[in-house]
């Protein structure tokens, strides 16, 4: 009797989240899924565009709004937050999004000073940008190893992002586990 009653829940539980999909609203994300890593936590998101497209994107970072404590905007000359998020647009297609990942994989393994750029949108707010690009290069880490490091200018402001391998191994992971639990979903 446990076992039918756990069945129809999951079974109930897939087929809100494919109803959810399919009805997702126009500038909203639907979080697929999250990794915690190193103080940072990256997020793999859907965001359907006021043209009806539905991409997944990658958030690389967020930025910490402390200083809206201290400083009052309209006093204050200057913003110390102007980008809210950077993400990595990955792909509209579960393939598409999950290739990107394995290169960015690939991409870690290269040498150190390597650099390529990759497609992203920044968001202010809730809202996600007009699509960018982002450079990224292959560093050194301070204890030994490589990461990913993002670098995007915006007029003024600029953000530098990091990404580990553990990090893309766990998230493509996560990923590769979410299509299986819920492959209506990814379609």
């Amino acid at each position: 009797m446990k076992k039918i009653i756990l069945l129809a829940a999951v079974a109930i539980m897939t087929a809100m989240s494919v109803q959810a999909q399919k009805n997702q609203p126009t500038n909203v994300r639907m979080e697929v899924t999250s990794v915690e890593q190193n103080d940072n936590e990256y997020e793999l998101f859907t965001y359907k565009d006021e043209d009806g497209s539905i991409n997944y994107y990658l958030s690389l970072g967020r930025v910490t709004r402390i200083m809206d404590v201290f400083f009052d905007p309209e006093l204050a000359p200057f913003s110390l937050d102007h980008i809210d998020e950077t993400c990595l647009c990955l792909g509209d297609t579960f393939d598409k999004a999950y290739d990107m990942l394995g290169d960015l994989l690939d991409f870690c393994d290269k040498d150190l000073g390597s650099s390529k750029d990759y497609p992203t949108r920044v968001s202010l707010g809730q809202k996600l940008g007009d699509p960018a690009t982002i450079s990224c290069q292959v560093v050194k880490k301070a204890l030994g190893g490589k990461r990913l490091e993002f670098f995007f200018a915006d007029g003024a402001f600029t953000t530098q992002l990091r990404l580990t391998k553990s990090a893309i191994k766990q998230l493509r992971w996560a990923f590769k586990l979410d299509k299986k639990l819920h492959p209506k979903q990814h379609l």
